[in-house]
């Protein structure tokens, strides 16, 4: 028993002593590292080690003061674009102090490594500055660079050209999140405040989604059906281009969606895209070219609303046309398939175009449309006397139309008659002696 107490004893001296020893090192330590700054030590590609702690953060903080003067905070935007902000502006310096004294802090037991390697170690410790800045003014800088880094969305786009569908992908807009950036710039200040910060990392840009995809655009794959129409008279091309572009690009929801989204009204859309339009025959043109166009695309004839002339047209064949007013007459038509569709129309030139777009899936055998004149009847005339004409010498001033019945038919089916009044045939006369041969 005697000699077991012995060991312990001598086991207790020897771990006293140790003790002893560490906390002599340690104090050791901890005044060495208050005093001097140990060497191979750095702080913004300077060398502080072997100085003083109040003359390494003088210089430390003479340092980047300088090079705050004349350098920026780089910002590198998704284009790749650079953009800068002045240190000076946001009120920008480093704290010697703060920067230097991790050299000397010991927080805790789990510090004695640190500071054995940085104080008796061979490797280069460099240090990161502590820098302290003007939030306020660096996000008021961050707003003022948002209106050039910020980009608005590009939204998908669909439009007719040469008889097929074309589409253009939509375009991802990108929003600077000013929270984030500061955090990001914050993190980069405290690391390498000259180095160059990538606003894609971080979350300090935000994607800003388009408002019309392509995905928006995918029940609408084909021209179900197209028509052109000449325009005549060039006092008629103003409307006629106001009215193309109102109409242009509408879509129309399929059967079964809420009540009246699966019906068109060309006066509506008008009236909505151009309100301040005369109607006047160039927007019956265009309506006349649409209702063309619906019938090649298989619209059934009782899903459209449609009048005729009273007198037949010259833009467009008997049977085919449709008179549209404000407050009177309309052309209007439901949509009677499963998927949506749209209505292009076009004016190049002397041409006007309408085309019909939608699914393939909703795509019905090729609509041929073909009218037939079944009765003619001629044009009245009306006599006005010349006396500047020779007796019995005739000139015809407007040769006035015959009066037809036209019956139109799409494969074959009939699907309308309509029956168009003559027109009166004005003709100058000379002097006559017998008055029965006058205006009849």
């Amino acid at each position: 028993m005697k000699k077991t107490g012995s060991k312990l004893l001598i086991f207790s001296l020897i771990l006293v002593q140790s003790l002893l020893a560490m906390a002599v090192g340690i104090a050791v330590l901890f005044d060495a590292s208050g005093r001097e700054i140990p060497v191979n030590v750095y702080a913004g590609g300077q060398d502080i080690g072997a100085r003083g702690y109040e003359e390494a953060a003088e210089a430390i903080k003479a340092d980047y003061e300088a090079r705050f003067g004349s350098q920026h905070i780089r910002l590198k935007a998704d284009d790749g674009k650079i953009y800068e902000i002045p240190f000076t502006s946001i009120e920008a310096f480093v704290d010697g102090k703060a920067t230097v004294e991790p050299l000397k802090t010991l927080e805790g037991i789990g510090d004695i490594p640190r500071l054995i390697s940085t104080h008796f170690g061979n490797h280069t410790t460099v240090l990161a500055p502590v820098i302290n800045f003007n939030e306020s003014k660096l996000r008021m800088k961050l707003i003022e660079l948002s209106d050039d880094i910020n980009k608005a969305p590009v939204d998908a786009r669909i439009f007719y050209k040469d008889g097929l569908i074309e589409k253009i992908p939509d375009d991802p807009g990108i929003s600077l999140n000013v929270n984030n950036a500061v955090e990001l710039i914050r993190k980069q200040l405290s690391s390498d405040p000259f180095g160059e910060i990538d606003l894609m990392e971080g979350n300090a840009l935000d994607i800003v989604y388009a408002d019309v995809t392509m995905k928006d655009f995918d029940e609408i794959q084909v021209v179900l059906g197209e028509y052109s129409t000449s325009v005549k008279y060039q006092g008629l091309a103003i409307s006629i281009g106001e009215a193309v572009k109102a109409i242009n690009g509408i879509r129309v929801a399929p059967k079964g969606d809420a009540p009246g989204d699966s019906e068109f009204s060309f006066v509506e859309a008008i009236l909505s895209g151009a309100p301040d339009i005369f109607f006047d025959e160039g927007l019956c043109q265009v309506a006349s070219t649409m209702y063309a166009a619906l019938l090649e695309a298989g619209i059934p004839v009782e899903n459209i609303t449609r009048l005729s002339h009273k007198l037949a047209v010259d833009y467009i064949e008997p049977g085919l046309d449709a008179v549209v007013a404000e407050d009177a007459y309309d052309l209007k038509f439901s949509n009677p398939f499963d998927n949506e569709v749209a209505i292009y129309a076009v004016k190049e030139g002397s041409v006007v175009t309408v085309a019909i777009a939608g699914n393939r899936d909703d795509r019905t055998d090729k609509s041929v449309i073909r009218t037939q004149i079944v009765q003619k009847s001629s044009p009245p005339v009306y006599y006005v006397e010349n006396r500047d004409l020779k007796p019995g010498e005739k000139v015809v001033l407007d040769p006035g139309k015959e009066g037809v019945t036209v019956r139109v038919y799409r494969n074959d089916e009939l699907i309308s008659t309509d029956t168009y009044e003559a027109e009166s045939s004005i003709v100058q006369i000379g002097p006559s002696i017998d008055p029965d041969k006058r205006n009849k």
